[in-house]
């Protein structure tokens, strides 16, 4: 079964397929499919490879009993867990959420992907866009939020062909 087969299997048996990029320095993982069965945009959070499948599935869950996560701001997940959301600038999207991408096309609707990247705090509850952030958290979530230059996407596109 291709990569492709399997997310689309997923998303018509859960109603999204949940990805995690483990190799990847800082880890990552996020949804495809949310679009479809949600009309909420995907959602990607970094450097939780233990936790942040399960805080995107806690995400799911409030999507179901009608939450959104759409517009940027702080929302409680999980009882405890502070987090918070800012949607992914369309230039990230190549670089991180590529079989979301690959799900679009394949249900007609190239070019429309839509993503929220989700943050989750320092000990001291300041996320990564805010003023003093440990720098560890800081580090270890990229700001999806931001474009990406021309210059960076073709140098991360002439790595591939390596």
């Amino acid at each position: 079964m291709t990569p492709e087969q399997s997310i689309a299997q997923d998303v018509a048996k859960n109603g999204y397929s949940l990805l995690s990029i483990a190799d990847h320095k800082p880890p990552f993982a996020y949804t495809a499919g949310l679009m479809f069965t949600q009309g909420h945009p995907e959602v990607i959070i970094f450097g939780l490879p233990k936790s942040g499948p399960d805080i995107l599935r806690a995400i799911v869950k409030l999507l179901h009993d009608g939450k959104r996560f759409d517009t940027a701001g702080e929302y409680g997940v999980l009882g405890v867990v502070r987090v918070a959301t800012r949607p992914v600038h369309p230039t990230q999207h190549e670089l991180y959420l590529g079989y979301a991408m690959g799900y679009c096309r394949e249900q007609g609707r190239p070019g429309e992907l839509q993503a929220v990247q989700v943050f989750w705090p320092d000990k001291q509850g300041r996320f990564p866009f805010t003023r003093d952030c440990d720098s560890k958290v800081w580090e270890a979530q990229p700001r999806l939020d931001q474009p990406i230059g021309p210059r960076e996407l073709a140098e991360w596109r002439s790595q591939l062909d390596l």
